[in-house]
């Protein structure tokens, strides 16, 4: 069970990680559902017509990049509410998917592979996901780069008195999060091998949850990202073993996110 969470936990504290530059960039980038998705997408019809998964997943990653840049110029260069501009990408998103699956393959929405990645090795897993939390820790705390993102989000004038354009790390910061998000997308789609409207379900959200239960830092954003991984592996186990409706028992990550960020203000006050 534990090595399936950890397996469910890749593309979520990927999402995170890169959610993570630009929360401390200081821009609430609410668009990870939509960027998630848009990958996932793109990473599906890519395979498709190439027979590449490597081709699937750099069509991804570039796919959500250039929605985080869309992203970025209305909010940043075009003075948009971030909110609502955030909001727009994820609204975007899943109609636009089913107008262009429906102009490529004729289906509403579903693509399916003839092969898929299946699970990935639950050590090498746990490898790669210690190594990418490692390489956030170095960025963010050790380079000049991550020492401009983290005064990006706390003192903006002193960026500017240094000939630092503040709207450039955080447009930076964003186009990171789209690149982290197209990943995200493309592992979910790709290990499963087949692309349904909303599969993301969520992880764009419960990757924003758990940045803040991981107070903005790498190492607790590990934890937070596989409590949720974990919580979604027992709803999916307790399935057909307890007598409750499957909706109820499919809702429980869910829960526990909104009980996280309950538990997260109390402790914050």
């Amino acid at each position: 069970m534990i090595g399936k969470a950890i397996v469910i936990m890749v593309p979520l504290l990927i999402a995170a990680l890169g959610g993570l530059f630009t929360e401390l960039a200081g821009v609430l980038n609410i668009a990870l559902e939509g960027l998630i998705l848009s990958g996932a997408f793109a990473a599906v019809i890519a395979t498709e017509i190439s027979g590449s998964f490597f081709i699937g997943i750099t069509a991804a990653i570039i796919t959500s990049t250039a929605i985080a840049f869309l992203f970025a110029v209305t909010s940043l260069h075009l003075k948009g509410n971030i909110f609502v501009t955030g909001l727009a990408i994820n609204l975007l998103v899943p109609p636009l998917t089913a107008m262009v699956s429906k102009g490529l393959f004729g289906t509403k929405g579903v693509i399916r592979l003839e092969d898929s990645l299946g699970n990935q090795d639950v050590f090498m897993t746990l490898a790669i996901l210690l190594i990418l939390t490692f390489v956030s820790v170095v960025i963010l705390r050790y380079t000049p780069f991550g020492l401009y993102i983290r005064t990006a989000g706390i003192n903006r004038d002193f960026l500017e008195s240094r000939a630092v354009s503040t709207r450039k790390i955080q447009t930076f910061a964003i186009l990171i999060s789209g690149a982290a998000c197209g990943l995200a997308g493309a592992i979910i789609s790709l290990r499963l091998g087949v692309f349904i409207p909303g599969i993301s379900a969520g992880r764009g959200w419960i990757a924003l949850v758990a940045i803040y239960l991981g107070n903005k830092k790498p190492l607790p954003i590990l934890a937070a990202c596989f409590v949720f991984a974990f919580a979604e592996t027992l709803s999916d186990s307790a399935q057909g073993l307890i007598e409750i409706p499957a909706t109820i028992i499919l809702s429980f990550p869910y829960f526990i996110t909104i009980l996280g960020l309950i538990l997260y203000s109390i402790f914050k006050k």
